[in-house]
């Protein structure tokens, strides 16, 4: 169990009521700079103070305030020094209680910028939904007597926010998961280099290292101030979690669980508790929820999406995702456009490409493995939820749960749109463009004879020309068998079995070689398996498979040779 070491508090000066605006200062501003060392200088404005002086007795206005609070600074010297800094008047105060003049020695021993230069690597961010900073060269730890107000600030209840303070306690904002480990030396030289975001991030991934700090997504606390659930609240948010048989949000829980409604003055308290406790108990819940929609899910619910395949096997036949090169051009993030792929069609799912990876939320807490999110289809009238898997070291993310959508709308090669709810990174509408009845023998799987067949199907979506999979384009796939399981787990082997079954074939009997264009494979290969036209392009040109060329006069025209035996 940790203890900490009780200090005698400063003394203030002044009538009762200035010793207690003295003292509600000082709390503030030690909040601001828990993480600096004990004689480390804790600077804010004059003007901030005012304001949340203004926020907790609103009897007088900031301008008033200003006013005041300079008078009580000023008799409390011991406590409190007072500089100019441009336009701007700072009040400075150190952990301590001591004014910084007065402090003889700096500590240097144990400042966050001591703390940033172990051998600790410092991370950064993975990939955004919603914003993709520029990348980070030298990351450079920020100097403890530099940063006070420009990287941390705290509510009064004690909620760092990072880099900016809310108007609103505990006001949420997005956050992402730590990636993979920068090798790049932390010093203070280059401070100035840093813009907000960056250095929050530095100082985001030291917090979330420290024991004593509660976290969620960007939002901070005193561990120990946050309230604690008990093992009966615990057990009956389990429970009702599975009685309802969805995730459900930390709103809901708190209300329906533990009684608080909104309009309570510990609403927003109990509700950082909710999520922070709940990530604690990791065996028992598992956060699922984004930043506008904070769900939480048990193990004892069912999962969602396909049963026709395992999502490690789905992960891995999306591997090749986490090389896929970013957009150089970001489309529109709140609407995305997509042709729908056999593969896609047959397990009810979706890739998190670069396109997705735009329109979707990153993970919010760390370790998170997947966000459920709600679709709603308008033309069809239905409400349902989709998992979003997102990308591990080696396995690709994905989303699942469309399956039924699918099945009883589209057909592969159908032409749809998502698009995020402007108000809710949860939600989502999918849409796709109604045309009159079309019947084609399609190409669909026979389970029971484990054989590919092409039947009548009558559709009313659009669709893409080269992504459709008719008798008349394909008909060598009419009884073929679907590829062993080993074939299909290596996108080179895929390919080659895709020339061969609707490759044209150019060679002689004895030395067989096969064309085909760029759009038949891509719509052929992701019958078996997902392939974008990247990795296709890739595996032909990469010199690796000997048994692929390019066609030197036609862009995107193929050929594959295979070795003979022997």
């Amino acid at each position: 169990m940790q203890t900490a070491e009780v200090r005698p508090g400063p003394q203030f000066a002044g009538s009762a009521d200035e010793q207690q605006i003295a003292r509600d200062v000082f709390e503030a501003m030690r909040g601001m700079g828990r993480f600096f060392s004990r004689t480390a200088p804790i600077r804010v404005s004059v003007a901030s103070l005012a304001e949340f002086l203004a926020a907790q007795r609103p009897e007088q206005d900031a301008t008033q305030w200003t006013a005041r609070l300079t008078e009580v600074l000023t008799k409390n010297p011991n406590v409190f020094d007072l500089e100019e800094s441009g336009d701007q008047l700072l009040a400075l105060t150190t952990a301590a209680g001591e004014a910084p003049s007065r402090v003889n020695r700096p500590d240097t021993e144990h400042t966050l910028a001591q703390r940033l230069t172990e051998p600790t690597p410092v991370t950064t961010k993975q990939w955004t939904s919603r914003r993709q900073p520029a990348p980070l060269e030298e990351l450079v730890a920020p100097a403890a007597e530099a940063t006070a107000e420009a990287a941390v600030s705290a509510t009064p209840a004690g909620v760092i926010q990072i880099p900016e303070p809310a108007e609103e306690e505990l006001e949420e904002e997005e956050a992402t998961p730590a990636a993979a480990p920068v090798t790049a030396p932390v010093t203070t030289a280059n401070l100035d280099q840093l813009n907000d975001e960056q250095l929050a991030d530095v100082i985001s991934d030291e917090l979330r290292r420290d024991l004593t700090v509660a976290n969620v997504g960007d939002r901070w606390m005193a561990e120990d101030k946050v309230p604690r659930l008990s093992r009966g609240d615990l057990r009956r948010i389990h429970d009702y979690i599975v009685e309802r048989n969805e995730p459900l949000s930390d709103e809901t829980l708190l209300q329906d669980i533990l009684g608080v409604r909104p309009g309570a003055d510990n609403y927003a308290l109990m509700r950082f508790a909710v999520n922070y406790r709940l990530s604690r108990e990791t065996k028992e819940f598992e956060f699922v929820g984004t930043p506008d929609q904070r769900l939480w899910s048990t193990a004892a619910l069912p999962a969602i999406g396909t049963t026709k395949r395992k999502p490690s096997e789905i992960g891995q036949e999306y591997r090749f995702l986490l090389s896929e090169p970013p957009l150089e051009i970001l489309p529109d993030e709140r609407v995305a456009e997509h042709v729908l792929t056999f593969y896609e069609y047959q397990y009810g799912v979706l890739p998190l490409n670069p396109v997705f990876q735009a329109l979707f939320p990153a993970a919010m807490l760390p370790e998170q493995r997947a966000a459920v999110l709600s679709f709603e289809a308008p033309q069809t009238y239905e409400t349902f939820l989709v998992e979003l898997r997102y990308p591990t070291g080696n396995r690709g993310g994905y989303l699942a749960g469309f399956d039924r959508f699918f099945l009883e709308n589209l057909v592969p090669g159908a032409l749809f749109t998502v698009e995020r709810d402007a108000e809710n990174d949860g939600r989502y509408l999918i849409e796709y463009l109604p045309v009159s009845g079309e019947t084609e023998k399609l190409l669909q799987v026979d389970e029971k004879r484990n054989r590919y067949v092409f039947r009548p199907r009558t559709f009313y979506c659009a669709t893409s020309d080269e992504m459709l999979l008719t008798e008349n384009r394909f008909p060598q796939f009419a009884n073929a068998a679907p590829l062993e399981e080993r074939t299909r787990r290596r996108p080179e082997l895929t390919l080659a079995a895709t020339f061969e079954r609707i490759g044209e074939q150019v060679g002689t009997t004895d030395q067989p070689r096969y064309m085909a264009m760029l759009d038949d494979l891509l719509a052929a290969s992701n019958v078996e398996r997902p392939m974008s036209a990247e990795l296709i392009r890739a595996i032909v040109t990469s010199g690796d498979h000997p048994d692929f060329s390019t066609d030197p006069e036609v862009t995107d025209v193929y050929y594959f040779q295979p070795e003979r035996a022997g």
